[in-house]
């Protein structure tokens, strides 16, 4: 049991990295999370487009530095599962950001806040990529989810999000992620 404890453990830190790492678009953070390789990771990102690799996905988010200001999300983990080698996590939470500059780089006379609510699902493999037994995630998925005040077909007002809360599901409640192993104070 110890060592489903540890894997758990880890795969919630990958987790938590992940999640932080979309904070100020922390770039070095975020490659720590994936393997390195440009064929090994896939994305399926919440501006509904694929990304193929780690590079790939520091090319986004270089180019989205140039004119966002992303913030900490609210996230919280509906279902973390491990099974041998591979691992899923699903969350659910709030992730807000700003338009801040044009795309020439100059600054809007005011910040656009953009804010999504997001799904997740995020697999993983006890395979850093390079040949060691590491835990690394190699597949993220992420969609908006409707607003938390929606009933969803076929159930009722009993079922929305505002209902049953956040990360919850009918038959547990979710973790929120928690970003104090972060020192630097802000959150």
């Amino acid at each position: 049991m110890a060592d489903l404890a540890s894997d758990e453990q880890q795969i919630l830190r990958l987790h938590r990295d992940w999640y932080y790492s979309n904070f100020d678009i922390n770039i070095p953070l975020m490659r720590t999370v994936f393997p390195p390789g440009e064929r090994d990771f896939l994305m399926f990102n919440l501006n509904d487009h694929p990304y193929f690799g780690v590079d790939d996905l520091a090319d986004l988010w270089s180019f989205y530095a140039r004119t966002d200001r992303w913030g900490l999300c609210e996230d919280h983990v509906m279902r973390l599962e491990v099974s041998g080698d591979m691992a899923y996590v699903v969350s659910e939470g709030v992730y807000p950001s700003w338009i801040v500059r044009d795309d020439d780089g100059s600054p809007l006379p005011e910040e656009i806040p953009v804010v999504f609510n997001y799904r997740s699902t995020e697999v993983y493999k006890r395979d850093d990529g390079e040949g060691r037994r590491e835990w690394k995630m190699w597949h993220f998925h992420c969609s908006t989810r409707p607003a938390d005040d929606e009933v969803p077909p076929a159930k009722t007002g009993n079922d929305t999000a505002e209902v049953r809360g956040l990360g919850n599901t009918p038959y547990s409640m979710g973790t929120r992620t928690d970003y104090s192993a972060y020192t630097d104070g802000r959150d």
